[in-house]
């Protein structure tokens, strides 16, 4: 609300006064608009005599000064005021002008917040009682919204505390009298109206095993001139046990006697319980980082090197953690740590597209300039915007699982050629040999003029030739290593010719996708091996069990992956049940390959074998250094 004040001097000029006048005679109004015109006031009114039309003056506009009589027809200075009071303007200047009041009125009305009475026959002093109030309203008005602010600002200060669990105190070193905030009562679980706070008292607050600390710091801050932050227990009265942190200030005499100690206290113990959980986190993760077999390695999308741990460095033939660090310092890990940085490259791709990576193999390069082959696992680390930042993750050396696993594998060819071997010189050249001996028996008793053959000899000899014919396939499929000597489109080539020859019943297709160049490239000799087990598997069903008329061999690779694919139209069967060796052998290689097969059968309308691969996670020639 504005103030309306009037000029001093020579030539004081008219002051816009907005003037609410409560007085039901209109003469009387127009005596005290002259008298306001006389003291140099310009008056902006509006004249009322009831409640409803002082209400709707008072919701309806600003005013700066109400004149009211004592006593109306349906209306008082009492009802006035009252009204006021219920609307808020508790700094609204209000004086009663009235023609006839008794003094018990007029004190009983200036209780009730009427700030001056002027007798109507007597208005010398009006405007100098005007003056005054305008003013005192100013000054009221002003000291209110002090008070506001301080109590706004005290209960700002409350809630922080609250909200912070911090407190302060004031502590007069002569007095030996301290004053607490609420806040630091409830800290220490204490009733303002129970606990009278001093130094000795304080001290039963503390842990019996903190008070020597507490007592050393009050004695530095208070003669050693020391602002001190110190950290203690103190203990509640319901026995619960809290950690606080009480930070001092001294204030000095002009003697230099220490005569306040001021200071806050905060109740800390949630913190200190998080910070032990993070250290106990920390120490936890820095064992595993230190003490894990596996190597543990940070880098940037660049390339560089950030962290690694003990595991790591020895993997690469370092003294540890440090001195790997050092060595590659500056450089990218493509061209210091992998024996084929482009494997990196393919990394950092796979990373970008998908997030993480599994069991991604490469070969490394050791300090001495040894290979040795790794399995790594890395999720990307991103930044703020989501952006590929750098790379985290784990190194295990799979050098020796490869080796073995390539062992295995010669072991198992070896074990084939020598059955294959023992069936094609032992076993195949027994019943060859029986089953001539059977059809020079049949053509000798044809020529003698002997009765009709014996049927048993018939059975006898059309049971060799299955068993013949059987065995020689057996000594194919097992001699299927052969093949993998040759570029992987002309060792399927001759697979899927070789069942030709064996089932002609059987249209069998052969279907390559890929350059063949870079098909070759990807398939190692032992991968090819392995891959061309799966198909020679799945076309040993075909031709064993399908009773198909028709099989299709497709094989391709593309940017990710390569696959084969070997489908029938023959009856199909439970790839449900229970696998056989030819089944189980099948997914031992698809696992060997990291790939996977997926079986799909429909009874009566043919099978359909499936493998993929990542071209990322095939078996290498370069198996150890």
């Amino acid at each position: 609300m504005s103030v309306a004040t009037r000029d001093s001097g020579e030539e004081s000029s008219s002051t816009r006064l907005r003037v609410l006048i409560v007085e039901d005679s209109k003469d009387d109004a127009l005596l005290l608009l002259r008298e306001l015109r006389r003291g140099g006031y310009h008056p902006d009114f509006e004249r009322v005599d009831t409640y409803a039309g002082m209400d709707e003056a008072l919701e309806n506009r600003e005013w700066d000064l109400v004149l009211c009589d004592h006593s109306m027809p349906t209306f008082s200075s009492s009802a006035a005021l009252a009204l006021l009071r219920e609307k808020g303007f508790l700094d609204l200047p209000f004086i009663i002008v009235s023609g006839r009041i008794g003094e018990d009125a007029a004190v009983s009305a200036m209780k009730s917040g009427a700030h001056d009475y002027i007798m109507k026959d007597n208005l010398a002093r009006l405007n100098s009682a005007i003056e005054r109030e305008l003013r005192e309203a100013v000054e009221r008005r002003e000291r209110r919204r002090a008070e506001e602010n301080l109590l706004r600002s005290e209960r700002g200060l409350a809630a922080a505390q609250r909200i912070a669990r911090l407190g302060n105190f004031d502590y007069h070193t002569d007095r030996n009298e301290a004053i607490w905030s609420d806040e630091l009562f409830r800290v220490c679980g204490l009733s303002p109206q129970q606990f009278v706070p001093t130094y000795r008292s304080f001290l039963h607050v503390v842990h019996p095993e903190d008070r020597d600390i507490v007592r050393r710091a009050v004695r530095e801050a208070l003669y050693d001139e020391q602002s001190n932050t110190v950290e203690y227990r103190i203990v509640r009265p319901s026995g619960e046990t809290r950690i606080v942190q009480t930070a001092y200030e001294v204030h000095r005499d002009a003697e230099g006697r220490a005569v306040r100690l001021t200071g806050t206290v905060q109740d800390i113990t949630e913190r200190k319980v998080a910070e032990a959980a993070r250290l106990r986190a920390e120490e936890k993760y820095r064992s595993i980082f230190e003490n894990s077999v596996e190597g543990i390695f940070q880098t940037t999308a660049e390339g560089r090197l950030v962290t690694a741990n003990p595991s790591l460095a020895r993997m690469f033939g370092y003294r540890d953690a440090e001195d790997l660090l050092s060595s590659v310092e500056g450089r990218l890990v493509e061209g210091r740590l992998y024996d084929e940085p482009e494997r990196r490259v393919e990394l950092l791709d796979l990373v970008r597209r998908t997030g993480s990576v599994s069991g991604f193999e490469a070969r490394m390069r050791r300090r001495d300039g040894g290979a040795f082959w790794v399995s790594i696992s890395v999720r990307a680390i991103r930044d703020d915007a989501g952006e590929l930042a750098g790379l985290e993750g784990t190194v295990e050396d799979v050098t020796e699982r490869r080796r073995a696993e390539e062992n295995l594998r010669e072991m198992r060819e070896a074990e084939r050629r020598r059955i294959a071997r023992d069936l094609h010189d032992e076993a195949l050249q027994d019943l060859t040999h029986a089953l001539q001996t059977t059809q020079v028996m049949k053509r000798i008793a044809k020529t003698s003029g002997k009765p009709a053959t014996d049927p048993k000899l018939e059975e006898v000899t059309d049971a060799l030739k299955r068993a013949v014919g059987g065995l020689r396939a057996a000594i194919y499929d097992l001699r299927v290593e052969g093949y993998a000597q040759r570029s992987f489109r002309e060792a399927v080539e001759a697979l899927v010719m070789m069942h030709r020859r064996i089932s002609p019943e059987c249209d069998f297709d052969l279907s390559v996708s890929g350059d063949e160049e870079h098909l070759s490239a990807a398939l190692s000799k032992a991968a090819r091996g392995d891959l061309l087990r799966i198909i020679q598997e799945s076309l040993a069903n075909v031709r064993r069990h399908s009773g198909a008329s028709h099989a299709k061999v497709s094989v391709g690779l593309d940017e990710e992956t390569v696959w084969a694919e070997i489908s029938d139209d023959g009856e199909g069967f439970d790839y449900q049940a229970p696998p056989g060796m030819g089944m189980t052998g099948m997914l031992e290689r698809a696992s060997v390959l990291s790939g996977r097969i997926e079986f799909r059968d429909a009874p009566g309308s043919g099978t359909t074998v499936r493998f993929e691969a990542l071209r990322s996670s095939l078996p290498s020639d370069d198996l150890v250094p």
